[in-house]
């Protein structure tokens, strides 16, 4: 004789409690969650690149250099960093219109260059740095294009200053 074989039922676990649950936890932990707008304000990294001066035909690199101190701006301009302007303070802030004419000034004479390197001091607080960067990337709306020649005669029509913006690195 044949014996019969028990048949195992297969129990299938009850999984909609854990389910239900994991999704409450998910709701909760979204609601709870703080969302943050992060603010971030491109710069690129200083680059660095030697300069043949023995070549008479090609001009020298502008190197426009903004060193800015507590009180003061300095322009400068150059291999050797000559100082091309001073800017100094007006009602507590710098004087940024000044400043402004200054780096249109320079743009008109070297309308293709876009670069400025920013050395500012310990002492300059973030939000005043923000505003120089602000005046040196472009013209306001009000404002005429800058219109110039580059290097091989033809003229240049823009409204950007100097928008591609390079901390120097502070010790």
């Amino acid at each position: 004789m044949r014996r019969a074989r028990k048949k195992n039922k297969i129990v299938k676990p009850n999984v909609i409690p854990i389910l239900d649950a994991v999704f409450i936890f998910i709701f909760f932990l979204l609601m709870s969650a703080q969302f943050l707008e992060i603010y971030e304000i491109g710069s690129d990294a200083p680059a660095v690149k030697t300069v043949d001066t023995q070549e008479k035909n090609k001009k020298l690199p502008l190197n426009l250099v903004l060193v800015i101190e507590k009180n003061k701006i300095f322009v400068k301009t150059g291999l050797d960093e000559n100082t091309v302007a001073t800017v100094g303070e007006k009602d507590s802030e710098y004087d940024y219109n000044k400043l402004k004419e200054e780096l249109v000034k320079i743009k008109k004479n070297n309308i293709e260059e876009t670069s400025v390197v920013l050395r500012p001091s310990k002492k300059v607080p973030y939000k005043r740095i923000v505003f120089i960067m602000d005046t040196v990337r472009a013209l306001d709306v009000k404002e005429p294009d800058l219109i110039g020649k580059n290097d091989k005669g033809k003229t240049i029509k823009t409204k950007t200053l100097f928008d591609q913006i390079i901390f120097e690195t502070v010790i």
